[in-house]
């Protein structure tokens, strides 16, 4: 609800507001959160770009093609900007962040240039943008913490993110996410818990847990004498002194909530994954059986160029241990073709390493330099046109691996959390099991929001259907 203050400011014209947000799961949920600051401040969602006051684009930097995504679209409003000359441009996220005041002279239709640390602060921005007229660049908090602010607004009515922490330490040479997002921020333990707590009271049964590295969080625990005496992987997780705490302690205090069902999270750092993480999603009842592990490349050489921190021995290892533990877990993965220098024979330990490991799902890419890093220095000699076949090698070999990991649970009944109706085919339903396979089967609108045992009957590379059970 807007507060009083709000109300008395937009009495008679309450602004229009329209987000599109381009890249990860972090950026949509800053888009919720800035959504949900602008409501309680008195503005309200546009239905479409057309009918808004307001336009916000969440922006990524992590590759060229979307930060060029981005550009095409914001380029493309110069002609509304003409015919609506009240209108209020405005650019947040990493771009952002990245680009700071050159956005201005880039694109000089956009009124507001909003950095990744100074998203709370958006809803006085735009009111001053809308007061005075003027461009405002507003980039100076990229390693602030985060204050703890909880707008009710959320999407979805039974699933969301929750943050755990912000920005990376792990500078790998190829990513722009540590100069962007900063320094690594952990939130407290209690904050999480008390965020996940007001969720579960208010129906959600499904969360996902974000960080640029869950398996680094090291949040403020609740107390040394707590963690002193716990009794499993507590002497070498919990020194007697100890004032953090680790996100296999995280997992373990989100899991005792009432009415939380699933809790998901990503994405995980390979250096920092381990048995401990595996055996506490074997264990934990709501953590769900699937996990995001990024390889990027299946060369030590090139592993050692990204700064990534592991072999391709530890990584399989890794692996091995994972589907030992969990049998029947799902494993996604990314991974970068044309990385400065990769050889043909470098590519080939990617594709080999892909061949016997057998990934559920993986995000593929084509390698593109971002400034500020160090890969940005190397001579990017891998021509686009062996880019491409590499791309599309990794694609076709992917494609058939997923459908015959999809193939093998034709017969069996999935439990699925229904997530909303078909989009191609209105009469179907959509939801996600526990592994994160997407399903479609036949069912009525009013199931969207709960668990249905769905009997698998069909399988593609991109997912299943099936009939409720």
């Amino acid at each position: 609800m807007p507060n009083q203050e709000s109300e008395k400011s937009y009495e008679f014209f309450a602004p229009k507001v329209f987000i599109r947000t381009f890249g990860c799961q972090m950026n949509a949920r800053d888009s919720e959160f800035v959504t949900g600051l602008l409501m309680e401040k008195g503005f309200k969602l546009a239905g479409s770009i057309d009918e808004a006051d307001i336009i916000l684009f969440n922006s990524c930097s992590v590759r060229k093609h979307a930060e060029n995504r981005l550009f095409t679209n914001i380029a493309g409003l110069k002609r509304m900007k003409k015919d609506k000359p009240d209108l209020v441009i405005g650019l947040m996220g990493c771009t952002a962040q990245n680009y700071k005041d050159q956005i201005l002279k880039r694109l000089p239709m956009v009124d507001l240039v909003c950095g990744t640390g100074n998203e709370n602060d958006l809803p006085k921005l735009i009111e001053e943008v809308l007061r005075n007229r003027c461009a405002i660049v507003s980039t100076d908090k990229v390693n602030a913490q985060r204050p703890e602010e909880f707008p009710r607004y959320r999407e979805h009515k039974f699933k969301t993110y929750v943050s755990i922490s912000e920005g990376c330490d792990n500078y790998c040479s190829y990513c722009i996410v540590p100069y962007v997002r900063g320094r690594e921020r952990s939130r407290d333990t209690k904050d999480i818990v008390k965020e996940v707590k007001e969720l579960a009271s208010r129906g959600f049964k499904e969360i996902t847990l974000l960080g640029q590295n869950v398996n680094s969080y090291k949040g403020l625990a609740y107390s040394v004498e707590r963690i002193a005496y716990r009794k499993k992987l507590s002497a070498k997780r919990y020194p007697l002194n100890a004032k953090t705490c680790d996100f296999i302690h995280l997992l373990e205090e989100v899991n005792k909530i009432n009415g939380i069902e699933r809790i998901r999270f990503m994405t995980s750092h390979p250096k920092d994954a381990s048995i401990d993480l595996f055996k506490a999603m074997r264990d934990l009842r709501g953590v769900c059986e699937h996990i995001h592990l990024p390889l990027q490349s299946g060369s030590d050489r090139i592993l050692k160029l990204m700064n990534r921190k592991y072999t391709r021995r530890k990584y399989l290892q890794l692996v091995n241990d994972y589907k030992k533990i969990l049998p029947d877990g799902s494993m996604t993965t990314d991974l970068i073709v044309g990385f400065p220098s990769e050889t043909k024979a470098d590519f080939k330990k990617s594709e080999d390493l892909m061949k016997e490991i057998g990934f559920d799902s993986a995000f593929l890419f084509k390698y593109s330099p971002r400034k500020s890093t160090k890969a940005a220095q190397f001579k990017d000699n891998v021509p686009d046109e062996e880019k491409q076949s590499r791309l599309e090698t990794l694609l076709n070999l992917q494609r058939g691996i997923s459908q015959n990991r999809n193939e093998s649970m034709k017969g069996s009944i999935a439990e699925v959390l229904v997530d909303a109706v078909n989009s191609k085919e209105p009469s179907k339903l959509t939801g996600r099991t526990r592994t994160n396979k997407i399903v479609v089967f036949e069912g009525k609108r009013r199931l969207i929001g709960t668990f249905m045992n769905v009997k698998i009957e069909y399988a593609s590379p991109h997912g299943l259907k099936g009939r409720m059970m």
